[in-house]
């Protein structure tokens, strides 16, 4: 399986450096200037940092979840790994979100985009506390809307974050979106720590418990955004 995954990757890769339009270099600093540069990017940029910082505690939400839905499914419905891959397959409509995001980012603005995609992934795990209220059939079938629905949140917002960050520099978007991508990151690192973590501790409870704060974490980030953007359009006029 391995092999065939990576016999995929450089395929793919092949393709897309065939394919791929190529753009002239605009930059004349050295690689060691530019790893220099990004660090002066995020001091320089504060909506970068909170951008950042909500996308990142949305990843920690998402890899808690990803990393233990097939001991769960296991554990509770005696399901194998292949079942938990069906869900992956229903989380992965999210990827119709970036269009429709960037719709909505262009119509209502990226700052909204990434609140209301906050507050779909926050609800979407939110709703997964009734899973024992409910027969077996409708537990799962409420773990396969949640999985769509954070799913579309996360990828929303991260759209939304990408407009955000984009427009703080044009001619740094690689490395703007570096910077953001590393918070991502390790977002998605901590979240199957804490994720596994809690499972043991807390059950599936624990790892629900923790999406939910982090989602309310990122929504309150983004509000908070918001209002200081309004403050200081009142203040201004």
């Amino acid at each position: 399986m391995y092999q065939a995954a990576a016999v995929s990757v450089a395929l793919i890769g092949l393709v897309m450096w065939r394919v791929l339009p190529r753009f002239a270099v605009h930059s004349t600093l050295s690689y060691p200037q530019l790893m220099a540069s990004m660090a002066h990017l995020w001091q320089r940029y504060p909506a970068l940092r909170r951008a950042a910082l909500a996308q990142g505690a949305l990843s920690i939400a998402f890899s808690a979840f990803w990393s233990t839905l097939a001991v769960m499914l296991s554990e509770h419905y005696h399901m194998g790994s292949a079942v938990a891959g069906g869900f992956g397959i229903a989380g992965a409509a999210g990827a119709l979100a970036a269009p429709l995001a960037g719709g909505l980012a262009d119509k209502f603005g990226a700052g909204k985009v990434t609140q209301m995609g906050a507050a779909l992934v926050t609800l979407s795990f939110a709703l997964m506390f009734v899973l024992p209220l409910l027969p077996v059939h409708a537990q799962l079938a409420l773990i396969a809307l949640s999985a769509i629905g954070f799913d579309l949140g996360l990828q929303s917002s991260l759209v939304a974050h990408q407009n955000l960050v984009y427009g703080l520099e044009p001619q740094a978007r690689g490395r703007l979106n570096a910077l953001l991508f590393t918070v991502v990151f390790i977002g998605m690192s901590l979240g199957s720590v804490l994720g596994s973590k809690l499972y043991v501790l807390a059950g599936w409870n624990g790892v629900v418990t923790l999406a939910v704060i982090t989602g309310a974490l990122a929504l309150a980030i983004r509000l908070l955004e918001n209002a200081r953007i309004l403050a200081a359009e009142r203040s201004a006029s």
